[in-house]
């Protein structure tokens, strides 16, 4: 918290400094930075937690829109929607539509904390977000601040070059025109094809986990198999990004100039995105909609589409190439593969159907049997002890990834032992011939999360991010895999070697 208000006073005082601002009470701007740190401690505390949020069913509370203003009456929301939402939205909120909200309980914590806030803190608390989030557009003294804090903050040695900074704008902002760029130029179209034939296998191998499966009824099971059928796969690139007519039209409304700075450039991309975003509230939902570019190296499953989504990026070295060993695939790709079709039916991703609709087809002693072995994930990472963090894994937060990985890495395991079947043994790979096809599928897997995480980042990960640190993402998969334990010939009693009982398994 130290750095932080270190952070925000150089800023703040650069900005005071740069309009010419004088302040002849240097206590000034540290007292009021004091005043808007206990102000975001009070909003953090008025938050429900994301271990609270996974239930959509409890967040799926439906109002009229005309409700808004009993429900938060401190601003007027007929006036702010008109000003957000594209023109030709005004009919469409004039017929009051049934909008979602996930807590409503919040906005009355929410305005008893504002009522209770001094008006100059909440405008200094909204100068302070607004400068802060457009700050990129001022000198590099300011990448400067930046740096110095995350270095205190998260370890970062050293601050990115701008031009990362400008690529990332861009991408992020105009992701099917980068997404282009990306795959005219770099990607071969048959690693498509390629990565839609691993998928197969890897939900062929869902299916076949599920028919043995001994703890769903059949006809919770029945509606698990029609959902696995039912999930899209949305692979390397949306086609109209080799179409320069149909990549102009998505773009048609998008009015960039040369002469436009580069804030400028920044602010209507995120104008004209946002209202984009708007306009799909009035258009048919759209389950092939790719929605992020093909540049981004991540995989994605999409629980109100019920779909994967594979950019092309992700479809290289070293997570897959055509010419690897197969052993080498099933364990990158082909447990990402496996770990995005397991959140369809980890602890989120089971509240909706094949469609994409939040529905409860689970019958309540499926339910209940479902929640214990979810539970025994639950508990065994939260059992894990991460060194020079002083903490430990939270299982409730990471339960969904977590429960993904075990059996993402089972179905991989699972489709790779079918293709040795088919084709037969692999030759071993040069330079790794001491390690044979079963060995060398786990080394692949667990290169996958190989990295180096400094202990700041750590305990900022151990504290809000949803996936477990990378050695549990490896260690606390593969000790839940006997397939592990005879493949490396673990001898009873060693640390990787679990009992039946230590286990757990969900899918």
């Amino acid at each position: 918290m130290a750095a932080y208000k270190r952070y925000m006073i150089e800023k703040i005082t650069s900005f005071a400094r740069d309009a010419g601002t004088y302040l002849s009470d240097p206590d000034y701007i540290p007292n009021e930075v004091e005043k808007i740190i206990n102000f975001e401690r009070e909003f953090a505390r008025i938050l429900t937690p994301d271990e609270d949020r996974r239930n959509f069913t409890k967040m799926y509370n439906l109002h009229h829109l005309s409700e808004m203003q009993k429900i938060f009456n401190l601003m007027n929301w007929t006036k702010y929607f008109d000003w957000l939402v594209p023109s030709e939205m005004h009919e469409y909120l004039k017929s009051d539509p049934e909008i979602i909200l996930a807590e409503p309980e919040y906005f009355d914590r929410l305005t008893k904390l504002l009522n209770s806030t001094p008006d100059e803190v909440k405008a200094n608390y909204i100068n302070w977000r607004y400068v802060s989030a457009w700050s990129f557009q001022l000198s590099e003294s300011y990448d400067d601040i930046q740096q110095h804090f995350l270095k205190s903050f998260l370890g970062k040695k050293a601050k990115s070059p701008r031009w990362k900074d400008c690529a990332s704008a861009a991408s992020s902002r105009m992701s099917y025109a980068s997404g282009a760029m990306y795959v005219r130029a770099h990607f071969d179209r048959s690693s498509k094809e390629a990565a839609l034939a691993m998928i197969e296998d890897l939900r062929a191998s869902f299916k076949a986990m599920l028919a043995v499966n001994d703890w769903m009824d059949p006809g919770t099971k029945e509606y698990a198999l029609i959902k696995a059928e039912q999930m899209l796969s949305l692979i390397g690139y949306p086609d109209f990004l080799y179409n320069d007519t149909q990549l102009d039209d998505y773009y048609k409304n998008f009015d960039l100039h040369p002469n436009d700075h580069y804030a400028l450039q920044v602010e209507k991309a995120s104008i004209w995105s946002q209202r984009k975003a708007f306009r799909r509230l009035i258009e048919p939902v759209d389950r092939e909609e790719f929605g992020t570019s093909s540049a981004v190296v991540n995989a994605f499953y999409s629980g109100v589409k019920n779909a994967i989504t594979f950019p092309a990026a992700i479809l290289q070295s070293p997570f897959f190439d055509r010419d690897f060993p197969k052993a080498t695939n099933y364990g990158c790709i082909g447990a990402v593969i496996g770990h995005e079709i397991t959140h369809g039916f980890d602890d989120q991703g089971a509240q909706f159907d094949g469609r994409g609709n939040l529905k409860d087809w689970w019958d309540p002693l499926t339910q209940k049997r479902f929640v214990e072995r979810k539970k025994c994930i639950i508990d065994q990472y939260s059992a894990f002890s991460v060194p020079q963090t002083g903490l430990k894994v939270n299982g409730i937060l990471t339960q969904g990834e977590n429960i993904a990985d075990n059996g993402g890495i089972k179905q991989a395991y699972a489709a790779y032992q079918a293709y040795l079947r088919k084709h037969g043994q692999e030759k071993r790979l040069p330079g790794l011939e001491k390690y044979n096809n079963e060995q060398l599928f786990f080394i692949s897997y667990a290169q996958t999360w190989c990295g180096h995480t400094k202990p700041e980042t750590l305990i900022r990960q151990l504290l809000t991010d949803p996936h477990s640190p990378y050695r549990y993402r490896v260690n606390g998969v593969v000790v839940n895999q006997p397939e592990f334990t005879n493949a490396f010939k673990c001898q009873e009693g060693a640390a990787m070697r679990y009992s039946e009982e230590r286990r757990c398994s969900v899918w």
